[in-house]
């Protein structure tokens, strides 16, 4: 049982990485490889390693919205969800590569694979049977004999011999070992540790500096994989608060869910009005409609008293889905070390989640109104409503993709169509009737999920408003 379990994973395995490394020539790649996301947590160590490879992969040879995600949620679970530090330390390396250089990512992860051969026949059979009767050492791993390895140290000074008097500035210990692992010859064969070694001036100078921390801000919002010139947010319109300081003890938090193209963040605001530092932040999202999850670490510096911070969280949707019917609402956790765990509530609008393939041709829209029945249509007032502009209307709908279909007139009225879509292709067929500088908008809509209409209409209530 046992046997034929390990051979079934070693199969499952062996799949992914085929998904992975011929995924520019497996048209449903990213179909295939989501099959296995489902059940990512519970795969045995040698399944995520391949799936956390594979998705790297079909994300650098096809970097579209779907694998974007898919590769966002598994660096999710592989350094959040995850006890195996293989699998982290493999997730957090490739997380660097991706937000820093994608190009160097595409060298290291997508390399040309050398050709496989074998040289054991090129060796001379005495050299051979040397190699074999020292299977277990580095000889057998780098084909050279052992005495390859011995360093060769020049005596240390004596007080009685002239010859060697100025050994102790010259003398000077080297091993073929050292290029192998770094070693100094004298850990690696036995030799006194107090043979005196010089080196050259440029040498000392190189080991004396300082070796940069490639993986220094690993746990930053850096490291989110979008793309290099990544939106800042340490400016912009200000936030709505979430958690003010008299409750946050002098901390206070705004907060808000944003889309910017085609990605979700949590665009989040520190202000430390209490009297020490304040560091170690984080964060965590309770189960919701959308399965909302942080895409990534938080990133905040440590804050001063009387400083502040602003940063963009990516974030991945379809993590910790809530049962029940849909709603706005969004929990959230913040931490740091000083301070004890602050929860909020904040509301995570639908029109964040309306996608930038929502746009529909006029014929498709009217197919798709005529095909749903009535009771799919509903209709709310907005009577406090002002529409200034239609032009305007348009374009600002539009840049929440919300796209405009037609526009007609009804007396003094104007009508326009529209179209809006959510993940899982869920689409929103919209009529806005509203008078230019009267106050008072109607809108209609049809869609076939109809849990998702309340979500609706508060999502175009924020936008026309």
């Amino acid at each position: 049982m046992f046997c034929s379990l390990t051979c079934y994973f070693l199969i499952q395995a062996s799949m992914i990485w085929i998904i992975g490394e011929y995924a520019e020539r497996i048209d449903n790649a990213d179909e295939l490889l989501e099959s296995f996301l489902d059940t990512f947590p519970e795969e045995p160590a040698l399944v995520q390693l391949q799936l956390l490879t594979a998705t790297v992969k079909l994300f650098l040879k096809k970097p579209t919205e779907g694998p974007q995600q898919m590769i966002q949620a598994v660096l999710n679970n592989a350094t959040v969800e995850t006890d195996n530090p293989d699998l982290r330390d493999r997730a957090y390396i490739y997380w660097r590569l991706l937000s820093t250089d994608p190009e160097a990512a595409k060298d290291v992860v997508l390399a040309e694979k050398p050709v496989i051969s074998d040289d054991s026949n090129q060796l001379d059979s005495s050299l051979l049977d040397e190699l074999l009767a020292n299977i277990s050492t580095l000889s057998s791993v780098y084909h050279k004999p052992p005495e390859a390895f011995v360093s060769r140290v020049k005596a240390a000074p004596r007080a009685d011999d002239e010859e060697f008097a100025d050994a102790g500035e010259t003398g000077y210990s080297e091993s073929p070992s050292q290029g192998v692992d770094g070693a100094s010859p004298s850990s690696s064969t036995g030799t006194s540790s107090n043979v005196p070694v010089k080196q050259p001036a440029a040498a000392a100078a190189a080991v004396a500096a300082p070796i940069p921390d490639l993986l220094g801000d690993l746990m930053g919002l850096d490291n989110a994989l979008v793309p290099v010139d990544e939106p800042t947010a340490s400016s912009g319109p200000p936030l709505p608060v979430v958690l003010p300081s008299t409750t946050g003890q002098g901390l206070q938090i705004s907060a808000q869910l944003v889309r910017r193209d085609g990605q979700i963040y949590y665009d989040i605001s520190f202000e430390n009005g209490t009297h020490g530092v304040l560091d170690g932040f984080m964060i965590q999202f309770n189960k919701n409609t959308f399965g909302l999850a942080a895409g990534g670490p938080l990133q905040v510096p440590p804050l001063q008293p009387g400083s502040s911070a602003r940063t963009l969280l990516a974030m991945v949707f379809s993590q910790n889905v809530s049962p029940g019917a849909p709603n706005s609402l969004l929990q959230v956790a913040v931490k740091n070390n000083q301070q004890p765990v602050w929860y909020f509530s904040d509301k995570g609008l639908l029109h964040v989640f309306f996608g930038e393939d929502g746009k529909m041709e006029r014929t498709s829209f009217l197919e798709a109104w005529k095909s749903l029945p009535d009771d799919n249509e509903f209709s709310k007032e907005y009577p406090n409503s002002v529409i200034s502009s239609i032009d305007a209307t348009v374009e600002h709908l539009a840049a929440s993709n919300v796209f405009f279909i037609a526009k007609r007139k009804n007396a003094n009225m104007d009508v326009l169509y529209l179209s809006a879509k959510v993940p899982r292709g869920i689409p929103f067929l919209i009529e806005l009737t509203a008078a230019v500088g009267v106050p008072g908008a109607k809108c209609a809509v049809k869609t076939p999920n109809r849990e998702f209409v309340p979500l609706f209409f508060e999502a175009m209530e924020s936008l026309i408003n």
